[in-house]
C-alpha cells in the first residue's frame, strides 16, 4: 500500500519549500513530475513516486554540475598550459618584454627620422647648380639609401642565447 501525502508534507520531507518544489515540478516533463496523485486519495500525492523521481532529479542535477565542473577544469588546465608555454619561451629568450624593446626601437626610429629630416638641407647645397634631373634623382636616392642602411645597421641588443654563445667561444 502506497503512502500518500500532501504537497506541503512532501516539500518538508525534501527540505525544500513548497514553492521551489512546485517550480521544479513545473519544469519537468510529464513522466518525471514529482507530484503524482495517489490512487487512494485524490487530494494527496504518492510518496513512493515522489522519492523515486526526486532522487532521479537530484542525480541528473549532480551529473550536470559535474559536467560543468569538468569543463571549467579543462579550461583552467588550458590556461595553465599556455602560461607554462609563455614562461618557457621567456626562459629561452624567444619572448622579450615590450618594456625592453620600446626604447631600442624608439632610438632607431629617432635616428632614421633625424637623418630624413636633415636630408633636404644636406642635399639642397649640392643640387643648386645641377640642371640634370637624373643626377638630382641619383643624389636624393643615394641619401635615402644611406638613411635606410643606417637603420639596418643599427646594433640590436644581444639576446641571452647570443651572450651564452659568445661566452662559450671565449672560453
Amino acid at each position: 500500500m502506497d503512502q500518500a501525502l500532501t504537497k506541503k508534507e512532501l516539500a518538508s520531507l525534501s527540505g525544500y519549500s513548497y514553492r521551489r518544489l512546485h517550480e521544479i515540478d513545473m519544469a519537468l516533463p510529464e513522466r518525471e513530475k514529482l507530484f503524482v496523485k495517489s490512487e487512494q486519495d485524490e487530494k494527496k500525492y504518492s510518496l513512493a513516486l515522489f522519492i523515486q523521481r526526486w532522487a532521479a532529479y537530484n542525480a541528473q542535477a549532480a551529473e550536470a554540475e559535474s559536467e560543468e565542473l569538468s569543463a571549467i577544469k579543462a579550461k583552467h588546465e588550458a590556461v595553465k598550459m599556455e602560461k607554462t608555454r609563455i614562461e618557457v619561451s621567456r626562459m629561452k629568450n624567444e619572448l622579450v618584454p615590450i618594456s625592453e624593446l620600446a626604447p631600442i626601437w624608439s632610438n632607431i626610429a629617432a635616428t632614421v627620422a633625424d637623418r630624413f629630416n636633415a636630408l633636404p638641407s644636406k642635399v639642397a647645397a649640392s643640387l643648386v647648380m645641377i640642371g640634370d634631373a637624373e643626377i638630382i634623382e641619383e643624389k636624393i636616392e643615394r641619401e635615402i639609401r644611406d638613411a635606410m642602411s643606417l637603420m639596418s645597421e643599427m646594433p640590436l641588443p644581444e639576446t641571452g642565447t647570443e651572450k651564452a654563445q659568445e661566452e662559450e667561444t671565449e672560453e
